[in-house]
């Protein structure tokens, strides 16, 4: 890996890995799309963290990344960490909560996630799909290389979802051209897309 994220990832894991901290965390969206085989450029690096508490550490770890002063942007799109506030918090008028950490490495974004409260977007593994976001992923997360680490990634079968989902066809025509054409896990393929999908997916692969 030469690219701009991917440096950026190994210095994400670097951070981490040579910590005396243990966060359960996961990478997600696009570049953990790409780590899987998928053809797509990744706009930034996306982590979730399975508690609450694992975004102010992660902040922690990427301190010098951190803005000098407060940021004074409210936008959660264009706000930073800073030593001040390193950790940003939102609920929306739905329901959805969730906490961050952001930083630019090197020119890269990478975002650091807690999700509080889904707001009930649909995640279960009989019918509606499972949600990249929920609380399937960390039991069927895999595990990817990143130089010398291996870390955690949502497999494709469960972004493939995610993508449908969010009408993102660039993305869900990359992953689907990898899983059709290198294979796929079934069972996991059957808990991950919703009926529908599920459907068309039989139907494309005919």
């Amino acid at each position: 890996m030469t690219t701009k994220w991917a440096r950026v990832l190994e210095i994400v894991c670097d951070k981490y890995f040579t910590a005396n901290t243990s966060i359960e965390w996961i990478l997600v969206g696009s570049a953990g799309s790409v780590l899987q085989g998928c053809e797509m450029e990744p706009g930034d690096i996306d982590i979730y963290v399975r508690d609450a508490n694992g975004v102010a550490q992660f902040a922690e770890l990427l301190k010098e990344y951190a803005l000098p002063t407060k940021c004074e942007s409210r936008q959660s799109h264009e706000w930073f960490s800073s030593v001040e506030e390193p950790v940003f918090s939102e609920t929306f008028p739905f329901g959805f909560a969730w906490s961050k950490a952001r930083f630019k490495i090197d020119g890269f974004e990478v975002e650091v996630v807690h999700i509080s409260d889904s707001a009930g977007i649909p995640d279960n593994q009989t019918g509606d799909g499972i949600w990249e976001g929920g609380q399937y992923i960390w039991e069927l997360a895999k595990q990817v290389k990143v130089g010398e680490y291996s870390i955690p990634t949502v497999p494709l079968e469960i972004q493939l979802e995610s993508n449908l989902r969010r009408k993102r066809q660039d993305r869900a025509d990359a992953i689907l051209k990898k899983l059709k054409n290198d294979g796929f896990d079934a069972e996991l393929l059957g808990k991950s897309l919703s009926k529908q999908h599920l459907s068309k997916f039989y139907e494309s692969v005919k």
